[in-house]
C-alpha cells in the first residue's frame, strides 16, 4: 500500500513537520523573548543540569526587593531612559510649581494640572522613582503659603 514511499522520504517529511511546529511554537509563544534576542539586548544564556544553584529566573525576580538589586538587573539603557525621565519631571515639577505659586492657582487646579503632569511620565511611574517624587512634590509645595499637600495626596496624584 505504501510502497511508493521510501524511508528518507518519511524521514524528511517528519523533519520538516517537526521543524514547521517548532517554529510556530516559538513564535506563538517566545516572540518577545526572541526578539530580544536577535535585537542584541539579552544574551542566550544556557543553564545545564550539572549547576546545583539552578534557580527559576521568576523566582529571582520575586526575592528581589531593594531598588538597589532591581536597578542592577534592568539593563542600563532601560535605567538610562528612566533616569532622564526622572530629571525632566522634576525639572517641569519645580517650573510647574513656582509658575503656579506665581498664578495663585486653586488646590484643584493645582493637583489636576500636576495629575497630568505626572501621566506624560508612564516609564516614572512604576520605578523606584515614584516615592522620591511624591516627597518632592510635598517639599516643594511646602515652600508655598498658598498650596499645600500630603504625603498620601501626592502618592495619590499617580493614578
Amino acid at each position: 500500500m505504501f510502497t511508493n514511499i521510501s524511508w528518507s522520504n518519511y524521514i524528511v517529511v517528519i523533519i520538516l513537520l517537526l521543524a514547521s511546529w517548532y517554529l510556530f511554537v516559538g513564535f506563538r509563544f517566545y516572540f518577545d523573548d526572541l526578539k530580544e534576542v536577535l535585537s542584541g539586548r539579552r544574551k542566550l544564556q544556557f543553564r545545564g543540569f550539572e549547576n546545583p544553584n539552578y534557580q527559576d529566573p521568576k523566582f529571582e525576580l520575586k526575592a528581589q526587593e531593594s531598588p538597589e538589586e532591581i536597578s542592577e538587573q534592568a539593563s542600563f539603557g532601560e535605567f538610562d531612559t528612566t533616569f532622564q525621565d526622572v530629571d525632566a519631571l522634576v525639572a517641569r515639577l519645580k517650573t510647574f510649581i513656582a509658575d503656579s505659586a506665581k498664578k495663585k492657582l486653586v488646590k484643584k487646579e493645582f493637583t489636576y494640572y500636576l495629575q497630568l503632569l505626572l501621566r506624560e511620565f508612564p516609564s516614572v511611574k512604576n520605578s523606584p522613582f515614584n516615592s522620591s517624587i511624591s516627597e518632592l512634590i510635598v517639599s516643594e509645595c511646602d515652600k508655598l503659603e498658598s498650596i499645600n499637600l500630603t504625603q498620601k495626596e501626592a502618592e495619590a496624584l499617580w493614578e
